[in-house]
């Protein structure tokens, strides 16, 4: 069977080709195409990219802004170039619509971290960030691989990015009722052991550190040291956290303080991770979240027990709780105090009624009778009153002893607080086992025994 010829079709300006290459004319035998006549041009490998190319760069002939979320992020720290993909953003759950390959090579990463420093912050790219990126079009002929490559940043738009990324995660999160997990747990009255997730050295661990310190509260502080700005923030974070778990003295923490000093929006993004908002749920102590300054908000706010504006805010709650407990134990030792005077004025002055009563019934009493009953009456007077002196001085010895038993001053007097490996006082040498651990609190410090050896009372 015979099919008409098929007319040439050339290349115009939407389809280019190399200078001095001519298209070959394809007079079909194909039923492709075969109604309407048209011809059909051939391409080799090269000349169809080629072309593909051109018109890329026709089209798209500068750089572009291009909005969307990092996926697949890599780096190649033998040339420094990094390559991820750019995806639009999608609901949590659903896949994203599109996907494109990026590439940032080292000279161009070098410059955007020289803009970003100074305005104020520092560059890092990391999987799920949402960014604004100025873009150019590369298309390789030899491979037939489409990407962009990128040339620059848009600073703000990161930061509102990380705002608009922080609020899906608490939707999501509060949903799931992760976030308000750690806030279910009781804040001790006496929180004097604490954990303290922090950078080593820092500003923050300072601050922390000093506040506790000038009050002058036997505070113990037991540091567990992560990275706080940076890819490896949120994998560091919830392992320090879960360390505390596996330490021997895990049952004595009363709370644990995360916390880290100001920085950018971008520099704190790093702790907007569900990873760390879940393993903050998980702990069984109430977390105090610390970072950045007041008006900075980021994940862990949200899931932790308090939220504190800075890393000596986050001390003062804790030196704040202690005061209250050491003030109310005071109180209960000054009422108690004031209620036993009047009640024992109030039965001075009805004995000393009673007396007086009784002697004027005795003047009545004529002859030896008279005289017997007003001997009996002042030795009544007299035993009386050396009971109320005696009574007197038992009420002054026991305010004394009041005073001295306060906690605080017992302990500066060299007493302290003796706890079994479960935390109960220990005030009997019955309670324990021999080689059991038992903890001794101190005005400052304390010390984890040993119980070698007991004796009974006698």
């Amino acid at each position: 069977m015979h099919y008409p010829s098929c007319r040439v079709f050339r290349a115009g300006s939407h389809c280019c080709s190399r200078p001095g290459r001519k298209r070959r004319r394809i007079h079909s035998e194909s039923p492709v195409n075969s109604t309407s006549g048209a011809a059909i041009t051939e391409f080799t490998v090269l000349e169809l990219n080629t072309s593909i190319k051109e018109l890329l760069s026709a089209a798209l002939p500068g750089p572009f802004w291009i909005r969307g979320v990092i996926t697949g992020l890599r780096n190649y720290s033998g040339r420094g170039h990094t390559y991820f993909q750019l995806a639009d953003a999608a609901e949590p759950g659903e896949q994203s619509q599109a996907v494109v390959d990026c590439a940032l090579f080292a000279g161009d990463k070098a410059a955007i971290t020289v803009e970003a420093a100074r305005a104020g912050t520092v560059f890092n790219l990391h999987n799920e960030m949402e960014v604004r990126i100025l873009a150019r079009v590369n298309f390789w002929e030899r491979s037939g691989r489409f990407q962009i490559v990128m040339k620059g940043m848009d600073l703000d738009f990161a930061g509102n990015a990380a705002v608009i990324h922080l609020r899906r995660l608490v939707e999501k999160l509060s949903a799931e009722g992760v976030l308000e997990e750690n806030g279910t747990l009781p804040m001790p009255c006496l929180p004097l052991t604490a954990g303290l997730v922090t950078a080593k050295g820092s500003a923050a661990e300072r601050d922390f550190l000093k506040t506790l310190a000038e009050s002058e509260y036997p505070f113990r502080v037991h540091p567990s040291y992560a990275v706080m700005q940076g890819v490896d923030t949120a994998h560091s974070v919830c392992t320090a956290l879960t360390s505390f778990l596996s330490l021997s003295f895990c049952d004595h923490l009363d709370a644990v303080v995360l916390t880290r000093g100001g920085g950018s929006v971008t520099d704190l993004a790093w702790f907007n991770d569900e990873r760390i908002a879940r393993t903050i749920s998980q702990l069984p102590w109430p977390v105090i979240s610390a970072i950045g300054h007041e008006i900075d908000t980021t994940l862990p706010d949200h899931a932790a027990h308090t939220r504190a504006k800075t890393p000596t805010h986050a001390a003062s709650l804790l030196v704040d709780r202690v005061a209250a407990f050491d003030e109310q134990v005071s109180r209960c030792g000054r009422e108690l105090l004031s209620s036993l005077k009047p009640r024992l004025g109030l039965e001075k002055m009805r004995l000393e009624k009673n007396i007086l009563k009784l002697v004027s019934a005795v003047k009545g009493i004529p002859g030896h009778n008279r005289e017997k009953l007003e001997k009996l009456a002042s030795a009544m007077v007299l035993n009386v009153r050396a009971k109320v002196h005696e009574h007197e001085k038992t009420l002054n010895l026991l305010e004394g002893k009041a005073a001295v038993r306060d906690p605080e001053k017992m302990l500066a007097l060299g007493w302290a607080i003796v706890r079994d490996s479960e935390g109960k006082l220990i005030s009997s040498s019955d309670s324990v086992r021999i080689g059991e651990q038992i903890s001794v609190v101190m005005r400052k410090g304390s010390l984890r025994a040993t119980v070698e050896e007991k004796h009974s009372e006698r």
